[in-house]
């Protein structure tokens, strides 16, 4: 990403991504943050966020999946089954809040994650991205995500949540 294409908060200077609504080192809201994506992206035409069922996939679909995701900045690694609904955030018991991916000890605060910040789930053998209308937004490579609709990903993309980046790996059971 060129530096053009940055926002620099004009109380600190730090530089934020295109979309970004607040400050990720102050907290100050960015009104230069821009609009958020509306339509798919170039590359999400063929199907990023529906995709016609495909014939002759009954067998992948049956079969479970495993999402594993690499946190960039620490390293750590986290395979999680997709069975069910993941949330993604960061621990907060005061208020109910128990993540199944708490990035929480990885600088989530930090970085810019909210509590409840976005959700993985699968469906028919796709994964699907959604965020939760968090504060600094969720990014699949590269490109902010609009809140409440869902964008499928897939092995090896990039995905940040706020300015915390991962690696997502998926893995099927069978």
């Amino acid at each position: 990403m060129t530096q053009k294409n940055k926002i620099i908060c004009s109380s600190c200077n730090a530089e934020n991504l295109p979309g970004t609504l607040f400050c990720i080192q102050c907290g100050t809201y960015l009104p230069s943050g821009g609009p958020l994506r509306t339509e798919p992206l170039p590359e999400q035409e063929e199907g990023r966020l529906a995709r016609p069922r495909q014939e002759g996939r009954e067998d992948e679909e049956q079969r479970a999946l495993n999402i594993e995701v690499e946190i960039l900045n620490t390293g750590r690694k986290i395979l999680l089954s997709a069975d069910r609904e993941i949330l993604v955030g960061r621990l907060d018991a005061a208020h109910g809040i128990f993540p199944e991916l708490d990035l929480t000890t990885d600088g989530g605060l930090e970085q810019g994650v909210s509590r409840r910040h976005a959700r993985l789930y699968t469906r028919e053998g796709m994964c699907f991205l959604e965020d939760l209308d968090s504060t600094n937004g969720t990014f699949l490579n590269e490109e902010r995500l609009t809140p409440y609709l869902p964008y499928t990903f897939h092995d090896g993309d990039l995905v940040m949540f706020g300015t915390m980046r991962l690696k997502v790996h998926i893995y099927s059971n069978h």
